[in-house]
């Protein structure tokens, strides 16, 4: 397979561009792990892409304290405290690649996040994030809408990272019969060749009576020149986003591959009943395509 050439013959060579986003004052270390091993999977190199925010900083001085990790310097402005933390996290950042072995970058992007974010994802061939970055003062449920407005907007694909994270033994590609279904399956296996030997699940949710659309065996028989272990499955259910969240919530060690859905679940389901059911399907990483 190509998968093999690849990954004896061009070891060294990157990849692809892989942007890990962060509010500059606050860097979530399980996060960043993830992205080293995201990085160290596809042979990548990891670019740090530090939000400064100069331009709309809404939180005060004691909002920047309460929301950074690291310690604060008694005495000095909001601005000065920022720089501070910012100078931390890169250097913190920057060990945590050199200890996985990956080779990074870093972006200081001072304007707009969501506008910095989207320029640099034009450029970039994946993003990872985490789910709870937030540049308001105001507390926030998760998907933050920050990240939801990055799903929405990003050109290129964004993986939200789990919160923790233990490997992974299975993919499952959510299916409607869509073409921005198959869109996303196609962008994860050019990401990702590197796990063709995991158990694949197509998983496709009707409501009662109803057919999938599309073609499922055509996609399985695509999907084999790709996998070695396939396996369809179809749910019925008159509430097809719930019922797609239940049958999430107890797998573990899956890499959820969203296309169709990935907007109703990631962006919608966000009213209080469901926020702490979108907030535990995240303990998963979710892959959206652009």
């Amino acid at each position: 397979r190509i998968l093999v050439y690849y990954s004896l013959h061009f070891k060294n060579t990157f990849m692809e561009k892989i942007l890990y986003v962060t509010d500059a004052i606050k860097l979530n270390t399980r996060c960043l792990d993830f992205g080293v091993f995201v990085c160290n999977l596809t042979h990548s190199r990891l670019t740090g892409v530090f939000l400064e925010n100069k331009e709309q900083e809404a939180r005060s001085r004691q909002e920047i304290i309460e929301t950074a990790v690291g310690n604060t310097l008694p005495g000095v402005s909001a601005s000065a405290l920022k720089d501070h933390y910012c100078e931390e996290n890169i250097r913190h950042f920057r060990n945590a690649c050199e200890t996985g072995g990956v080779n990074c970058a870093i972006h200081k992007d001072n304007g707009v996040p969501l506008a910095e974010v989207i320029t640099e994802s034009r450029y970039a061939d994946l993003i990872v994030i985490d789910v709870t970055t937030s540049f308001t003062s105001v507390r926030e449920t998760t998907p933050t809408s920050f990240v939801k407005e990055v799903l929405q907007e990003a050109e290129c694909p964004v993986i939200i990272a789990p919160e923790r994270f233990d490997g992974v033994d299975e993919i499952i590609f959510t299916y409607d019969g869509s073409r921005s279904s198959v869109f996303a399956i196609k962008q994860f296996i050019h990401l990702f060749p590197q796990l063709g030997d995991k158990k694949v699940t197509i998983l496709s949710v009707t409501h009662p009576g109803g057919k999938v659309k599309g073609d499922k065996y055509k996609l399985k028989e695509w999907l084999g020149s790709h996998y070695d272990h396939i396996e369809l499955v179809t749910l019925e259910d008159g509430n097809v986003r719930a019922r797609l969240l239940e049958y999430l919530l107890v797998k573990e060690k899956v890499f959820v591959v969203m296309g169709a859905y990935g907007r109703g679940v990631l962006s919608n389901l966000l009213a209080p009943s469901h926020a702490g059911t979108v907030v535990q399907l995240l303990t998963q990483p979710v892959f959206k395509e652009a």
